[in-house]
This record gives structure tokens, sequence and C-alpha cells, in this order.
């Protein structure tokens, strides 16, 4: 099955299991880090994992690839539906507004289950949120947080403004 089909099937039976999701991860194409530019709208994808729901529970919007050096891992909802960035570590979010910095990640590539594609890399967490290619609009992420016993699943869709 093409993995356009296979995503929507998933989405619409409410999700999958993880080794599904693996499965279909590992055989998506990579994407490239400069094709993530701009800001993409979260939809989590149901595994059974612990943290499943709780994102989307909590307002999540998604994320914003500004540059290679700027990234806004997380966008929440505000009230007056423009998504603004929330950082994930207090002290990450003081050191930024002090120093002018901007984001609370970074963009690279990294090999991961066999491919090379890029991987966004949180500054102050030990969590690795790899990237494949379902399409130009579309992204499948694997988060790989240090010490977690299997992957959390999620999925990106471009926004065109």
């Amino acid at each position: 099955m093409k993995p356009d089909r296979w995503m929507w099937k998933v989405l619409e039976q409410g999700g999958t299991t993880a080794d599904e999701a693996c499965r279909l991860f590992d055989a998506l194409e990579p994407v490239e880090p400069p094709a993530m530019f701009g800001t993409w709208k979260g939809h989590e994808l149901a595994t059974g994992h612990p943290l499943d729901g709780w994102l989307e529970k909590s307002g999540w919007y998604g994320k914003a690839f500004h540059s290679t050096k700027h990234v806004d891992p997380l966008l929440f909802k505000s009230p007056l539906g423009k998504p603004f960035p929330l950082h994930p570590f207090p002290p990450g979010l003081i050191f930024n507004l002090l120093s002018g910095a901007r984001g609370a990640a970074r963009l690279c590539k990294m090999e991961w289950r066999g491919k090379t594609s890029a991987v966004m890399i949180y500054d102050q967490l030990p969590i690795q949120d790899h990237f494949r290619k379902v399409n130009d609009d579309v992204l499948m992420g694997m988060m790989d947080w240090k010490g977690m016993k299997r992957p959390y699943f999620f999925l990106l869709a471009r926004v065109y403004t």
C-alpha cells in the first residue's frame, strides 16, 4: 500500500501498532532539512504509547522550522487562533530571552534506522525527532527520548499561508 493511503487509513482507524508504524517509517524516503522550512500542523499517530493523546489535549499545534539553527519544536494554539512557540524547558527559555537566541531546537541530518534524513535535536532535552517524507507536504516523525522504551509517532502537514 502506498504511504499516503496507509497514513489516511491509519488516521481513520484512530491508530496502529508501534511495529507497523516502525515498518512504515523505515519504508519512507529521507527528507532534507531545507525542505522542512516553514510551519507544520501536527497530528499524533496513536500506537499505544504512554504519551498518546497528551500533546493534542494540551493544545499542541505543530512545529516551525525557520532555519537549521532556529526551530520552534512546540507550537500551541492561542485563543486568537495564531500558533505561538512554547519552550519545553524554562531555563532554556530564559537563556534564549537573555541571549537573543531564538528557537529551542536545531535541525540537521543524521543516520537513523538505516537512512540519513532530517532530525530535530532539542537544545535542553535528551530528545530527537527523526523525520521521513510521506510526500512533499506530509512528514512522519519518530520521537526518540533517551531512556524511552519505544518510539512515539506523529505526522506533520505543511501549512500554506
